[in-house]
């Protein structure tokens, strides 16, 4: 599985089949690149424009957007109802965190929860190998809910999202720096993230992904 960083909250994977997941995608946002990318299958955790950007997808694709298990044949992939704020969703509304689950990894994208995890949706989550998490606070958990997130799920390895970047110095959000300070945990910093079952206790428990350029 090859795991590439888009920017702010979209991922893609490609597994070793040649299928490519795309996750809260962003179309026309700051000044992040714009994408113009296939996949076969796009996740959306809720339908604000930096996530349901799907004007960066060409071609025919599944869309994922609801909560429930969705098999694919070649994944699955599980929506977990939460909320984008504090408040029960009276604020931003709801979030799907999803659990995608091909090669023998499961994979959790939280969108951009917005609050701590009751031991229900921790339960219904699971155990993860990789955990993408929104880490800039204001419209996300922030540095140190996102630390508190991470320690309630216990993924093998965390990649943060969802934070100010060059492309994006007017976003009231806080940067990465100011979550690994917070963490204060080892971390490496990657273009590409190759991934499979048997090798990510070699990993350590942060993984920065670069964001790919235009």
């Amino acid at each position: 599985m090859i795991i590439r960083y888009q920017g702010h909250a979209f991922f893609t994977l490609t597994l070793e089949n040649g299928t490519v997941i795309a996750m809260d995608p962003y179309d026309a946002f700051y000044q992040y690149p714009r994408r113009k990318l296939t996949a076969d299958v796009v996740t959306m955790s809720h339908q604000h424009h930096d996530h349901n950007g799907t004007g960066a997808i060409v071609g025919e694709y599944k869309a994922v957007e609801t909560t429930g298990v969705h098999r694919l044949g070649y994944c699955t992939i599980t929506g977990i109802d939460t909320w984008h704020d504090h408040h029960q969703g009276s604020r931003r509304g709801k979030n799907i965190f999803f659990v995608i689950e091909a090669e023998g990894l499961r994979i959790g994208h939280a969108g951009d929860l917005g609050h701590l995890l009751s031991e229900e949706k921790v339960k219904a989550i699971g155990k993860l190998d990789i955990l993408l998490l929104p880490v800039g606070g204001t419209y996300t958990v922030d540095k140190d809910e996102a630390k508190a997130v991470w320690q309630q799920l216990k993924p093998a390895v965390c990649i943060p999202m969802h934070y100010r970047t060059e492309y994006d110095p007017e976003m009231p959000v806080t940067t990465l720096e100011d979550f690994l300070a917070t963490v204060n945990k080892e971390h490496i910093s990657l273009p590409v993230m190759r991934a499979t079952a048997g090798d990510m206790s070699q990993r350590p428990p942060i993984v920065v992904m670069e964001i790919e350029k235009a």
